[in-house]
């Protein structure tokens, strides 16, 4: 039974040993864990502390771009590089645009009818919209203005340089271009997000003064409510282009665009589709409106100028901002019937060579009818040296003072008012 007993013992005192060496191991591992997750907690907290900061990225989330386009925005107060994936699809349809890119889920309101003129308003002639070539400001702003946007690629990377550069642009497109693979994406990313500006150039891209008050109104009402289907709201706009800047003292059109709440007639300082990049940056000044579209040529200079521009210390602008108005109004989006013109009085401006209007069409097609004046193909409603002359012709025979410029006489003459 001795024997036994100590043979138990030592089984019982060797297997103690066992479990004593077994949990200092385990104890050795835990311990080594331990230090190495110490180890790499200061390690993160060293580099978040010497990281330097990032300027967050915007990316443009487009069907029709592969891979997504990036544009790089100022630099942001945090340590933390951000990521804001835009997608168009889901932008609100009372997503309100302003002088900077902000998102509101409340809709502006609806504007108000312009109030009809008064007799007083009346008796002091017809009132023309302001035709806007530059403003006359001292601050360093400049617009550049994009037409057309036939190419929406090209479209996308000139949005990107502006943005790349603290810039905003306005944008003028064709209404039939709205149709386009990726423009209605492209449009509403510069609308809602980028604080870009939208203005009309007509539906079809034709010249207005040529045609009917009806189709000249079609051209301009169609426009504005393709972009409002394309935006998913109701867009107000405030500047109209002409097809070629031609046309801009056709009576009809001002009268129209005035019944709809324009702001004026949009032109341009310099058409940088027309110069080279010397030129272009020779006549960098205050208050200037430049004229390109999506062209690749045009594209390729934006990307000089602009940031030429903002090197010299300009700001790209809208026009809103650039002539002082308030930004283009949003509401929700409903179908509109288009209004038909309202009645105006007729003051027979003067026209001389230079001139595009759809009284000088009228004119023209008297004059040929008289064989005073001949024309190949339609009447061209410009007031060319053929067209003076022919004028001048037909003021000898009437016994009236023979200029070559039809003045009011001239024309209710002619035209037999």
């Amino acid at each position: 039974m001795s024997d036994k007993k100590r043979t138990t013992g030592g089984g019982n005192k060797a297997a103690s040993r066992r479990r004593t060496k077994k949990q200092r191991r385990q104890y050795n591992s835990i311990m080594r864990l331990l230090a190495v997750a110490v180890s790499l907690m200061v390690l993160a907290a060293v580099v978040i502390v010497v990281a330097p900061k990032r300027s967050h990225t915007v990316i443009i989330n487009h069907p029709s771009l592969s891979p997504d386009v990036e544009i790089a925005a100022p630099p942001m107060e945090t340590d933390e590089p951000q990521l804001v994936r835009i997608d168009p699809t889901k932008v609100p349809a009372t997503a309100t645009p302003s002088a900077t890119p902000v998102l509101t889920d409340a809709p502006t309101e609806v504007p108000t009818e312009e109030p009809q003129p008064t007799e007083a308003a009346a008796d002091a002639g017809f009132e023309y919209l302001p035709v806007y070539k530059k403003a006359d400001i001292f601050e360093r702003k400049i617009a550049i203005t994009v037409d057309d946007c036939f190419q929406v690629q090209n479209l996308q990377t000139i949005a990107t340089v502006a943005y790349q550069n603290g810039g905003r642009i306005t944008i003028f497109p064709i209404g039939e271009n709205l149709s386009k693979s990726g423009m209605a994406d492209t449009l509403k990313t510069c609308a809602f997000k980028l604080g870009f500006e939208i203005e009309n150039h007509t539906w079809s891209h034709s010249r207005i003064f040529r045609l009917p008050e009806i189709e000249m109104a079609k051209e301009i009402w169609n426009q504005s409510q393709a972009l409002n289907m394309a935006l998913g709201v109701n867009y107000e706009q405030h500047f109209f282009r002409l097809m070629g800047g031609d046309g801009s003292s056709d009576q009809r059109t001002h009268n129209y665009l005035k019944q709809l709440g324009y702001k004026g007639i949009a032109e341009w300082s310099l058409s940088g589709s027309d110069a080279d990049i010397q030129e272009i940056e020779a006549h960098l000044q205050p208050g200037a409106i430049y004229l390109f579209h999506t062209t690749d040529r045009d594209t390729d200079i934006l990307r000089s100028f602009i940031p030429y521009a903002v090197a010299q210390g300009y700001q790209l602008v809208t026009l809103n901002e650039l002539l002082g108005f308030e930004p283009n109004a949003v509401s929700e989006y409903k179908a509109q019937d288009m209004p038909m013109p309202q009645e105006y009085v007729d003051e027979y401006r003067t026209h001389k060579v230079g001139d595009y209007a759809y009284n000088v069409v009228l004119m023209q097609d008297k004059l040929r009818e008289l064989g005073l004046l001949v024309m190949e193909g339609e009447s061209t409603g410009y007031y060319g040296e053929k067209t003076a002359e022919a004028i001048q012709k037909y003021q000898e025979q009437q016994g009236l003072p023979a200029t070559g410029v039809a003045d009011s006489e001239t024309q209710k003459k002619l035209l037999g008012v």
